[in-house]
């Protein structure tokens, strides 16, 4: 028990002090891109109700989730991931409005899982999704403004693509129930593909999963075009969908790769959410030590459905924030305005020092007042703190009608008239 009372949770971290001002920059620089890209933000509850998540979340969020019973006895989780809640938030508010809709968050999340490194149970997504667009744009649209977010803050990447359509309809054709589909995609995901193969043999019989197993070891994208055109008698009435949504992930990359990204195909690529229906995608980073994705997304067309709504098409990502943060850990060094402290002694009217304060801009000047008795001991604190300047507010000042601007680089230090210390400051800075 010593110490717990300190501690925060396992898995839970407390951010302070250059990692918080990572974080911070971060939130900041993914805002900027979203509203610049026509995003528009949306805030959902930390807290909704199990049966939200639990429906299409997929095997291993749904065992990850925190879930509890309220004082009345509704099944509750913390949010293990954003889009269930924004679908929910676009069918009980949104529907009406014009489409496409794009939406933005930045939201913390939360999973019980075994903490590690770049896994936390308490996590940071940043996510656009877009709902109400068919098109193939409105998967580059949401995609390359992530990238164009990563590319801001200085995290070099590439993407992995895939189609997890492929596999749902194979799985669709051998008459296996959507439960179970949700498995054997939960096994690829966790590289357990050899598990997957021997649980959908006993399933479905050798020749079956044989024909899966042709197009999860297929690795070139070429070859994978002539296994869908070679199983067309298979998949029947599916072909033509199945064919639209290839296009869809060979045009979402051609378009990439004439952008100047480094797109990769990978037939192992299916993601961890059941929710999933065609393109998928993630980000990844040319690291030997984060070997995790730092984002992805994809098609999660008829999500709507599964609470009872029209069906809508909709497409999005999450972008990992802590992920992105450890990327950028050692190389980031927060720009700070320049600090200032407005020290009020204990013998001058505090309200003249909040005054000055509203005086000063906040584009480059960071300004608190603080209240001493001690002129040394509040110069000693303000020096550690950082301080360029601070500006001494006692009585002999008052009566005057000036301030005391000290400059803490140079030890120098002279009496001002109020009105003329922003420009006092600026002449000092523009001289140095």
């Amino acid at each position: 028990m010593s110490g717990e009372p300190y501690n925060p949770p396992r898995g839970m971290r407390d951010i302070i002090g250059e990692e918080a001002e990572l974080y911070e920059y971060l939130f900041s620089e993914f805002r900027s891109i979203a509203r610049a890209r026509g995003f528009e933000p949306i805030i959902t509850p930390t807290l909704e109700y199990f049966k939200l998540f639990e429906a299409k979340s997929g095997e291993e969020i749904r065992n990850a989730m925190y879930v509890f019973e309220d004082k009345s006895g509704r099944l509750l989780a913390l949010r293990p991931e954003i889009t269930a809640s924004v679908i929910r938030a676009y069918i009980r508010h949104m529907r009406a409005r014009p489409k496409p809709i794009r939406l933005y968050y930045i939201a913390q999340c939360f999973r019980y899982e075994e903490p590690q490194y770049a896994r936390y149970r308490e996590f940071w997504q940043g996510g656009l999704e877009i709902i109400g667009d068919p098109d193939v744009n409105a998967d580059l649209s949401a995609a390359i403004t992530a990238s164009e977010f990563l590319e801001r803050v200085g995290v070099k990447h590439y993407y992995i693509a895939g189609n997890v359509l492929v596999y749902r309809s194979l799985m669709r054709k051998m008459h296996i129930e959507e439960e179970f589909q949700d498995h054997i995609l939960h096994l690829i995901d966790k590289d357990q593909v050899d598990r997957a193969l021997e649980e959908l043999k006993a399933k479905v019989g050798d020749e079956k999963a044989e024909i899966f197993k042709r197009f999860v070891e297929v690795g070139d994208i070429n070859k994978l075009e002539q296994l869908i055109e070679g199983h067309k008698d298979f998949l029947g009435e599916l072909y033509e969908t199945v064919q639209r949504e290839q296009e869809r992930m060979l045009t979402f990359i051609d378009t990439l790769k004439q952008l100047g990204y480094d797109v990769r195909y990978s037939s192992k690529l299916v993601r961890g959410l059941a929710y999933y229906t065609g393109l998928i995608f993630e980000y990844k980073v040319p690291s030997e030590k984060l070997t995790q994705s730092v984002g992805g997304g994809g098609r999660y067309d008829g999500l709507t459905t599964v609470y009872g709504a029209p069906f809508e098409y909709s497409t999005g990502l999450a972008l990992g924030i802590d992920r992105i943060a450890l990327v950028l850990k050692e190389s980031f060094k927060p720009r700070h305005p320049v600090k200032a402290v407005i020290l009020v002694l204990d013998n001058a009217p505090l309200h003249i020092g909040y005054k000055i304060a509203k005086m000063l801009p906040r584009d480059f000047l960071e300004v608190f007042v603080y209240r001493a008795r001690s002129i040394s001991r509040a110069l000693e604190y303000a020096n550690k703190l950082g301080c360029r300047y601070v500006l001494i507010y006692g009585e002999k000042e008052h009566s005057m009608g000036v301030i005391t601007l000290k400059d803490m680089s140079t030890g120098e230090q002279k009496q001002v008239p109020i009105g003329d210390v922003l420009k006092e400051i600026r002449l000092a800075l523009h001289a140095r």
